[in-house]
């Protein structure tokens, strides 16, 4: 069946307040309200570069599905990642 997904297009933390856990209120701000909308998935993409982010999506419970090939416009590749609300 039909399953409605919430999409994290971008969330960014300027460097100078990074380590402050502004990155998890944000993504768990999104969390809640993709929540409130019944949304059965919450997915995402992050350049597989980015080592801090991603450990911040896998500690709110994101795994990665996939990885796609030259993803951003300078190739490098992405990790989709998502949130699983139904099982």
């Amino acid at each position: 069946g039909f399953v409605k997904k919430g999409h994290v297009v971008s969330v960014a933390v300027l460097e100078q307040h990074r380590g402050k856990g502004i990155g998890t209120m944000l993504v768990n701000e999104s969390l809640k309200g993709v929540k409130m909308k019944q949304c059965g998935e919450m997915y995402l993409e992050v350049r597989c570069s980015n080592n801090d982010a991603v450990k911040l999506y896998d500690r709110l419970g994101f795994a990665i599905l996939q990885r796609p090939k030259s993803y951003y416009r300078d190739g490098e590749d992405a990790f989709l990642m998502a949130i699983d609300f139904i099982s």
